[in-house]
């Protein structure tokens, strides 16, 4: 699988990338989209260009990501479970936010959990930051950009809240990334201590009991 990786990290990435490059800049002039041209049909050009545009970034990067688990070895099981559940979540979110109403309470519930799983992060890896302090500005300002993303997000919907669309699905994968950065970190942290904590009984063994 590691060949096969290559490709299919060439192909998420370039999926992201290149298609951002040459769509993002006016679906509406590429696709022919516009308020007052909507599609009639989603199986239509314009409708079908849309829908490239607007999902090729979270496919491209799932892509990305496990042809790069593919090319650094790992099992087949690690590489469906990541491709399966990163897509099914992905569809999962995106499909229960349509009738999702807005309620704000969550939008203060989901920012809490983003603040507390960074502090755990820089509390549980302050060690590790005090050695490498890129990873406490990259973490410390993926935050501040999640709060203005969120104040920058929410204005379109804001004529939209009465009708029951809200922009919570942005907020919850905010949260399930952060979440997911700090089992990965504590994780890391933990395999870590383990090591430490078995190469020091193994010092101390050999002290105790010295080989010729």
């Amino acid at each position: 699988m590691r060949s096969a990786g290559k490709f299919v990290f060439a192909i998420g990435a370039g999926l992201a990338i290149l298609s951002g490059l040459g769509i993002s800049w006016d679906p509406g002039a590429v696709c022919n989209i516009s308020a007052e041209t909507m599609p009639l049909s989603p199986w239509s050009y314009p409708a079908l260009c849309f829908l490239f545009w607007a999902y090729r970034v979270p496919i491209g990067v799932v892509l990305a990501g496990t042809g790069a688990i593919m090319h650094a070895g790992a099992g087949r099981g690690l590489v469906f479970s990541f491709l399966g559940g990163a897509v099914a979540l992905y569809a999962a979110i995106a499909i229960a936010n349509d009738p999702m109403p807005h309620v704000p309470p969550l939008f203060g519930i989901g920012g809490g959990l983003i603040l507390l799983f960074y502090g755990l992060i820089v509390w549980t890896t302050a060690s590790e930051l005090r050695e490498n302090p890129f990873k406490l500005v990259g973490y410390t300002f993926l935050v501040i950009g999640f709060w203005f993303t969120c104040g920058m997000a929410s204005r379109p919907y804001h004529a939209f809240f009465d009708s029951g669309q809200s922009p919570i699905d942005i907020m919850t994968y905010f949260v399930i990334g952060m979440g997911a950065l700090w089992l990965g970190e504590w994780r890391a942290h933990r395999l870590e201590n383990i090591a430490n904590s078995a190469a020091t009984r193994h010092d101390m063994g050999e002290a105790v009991w010295p080989t010729e």
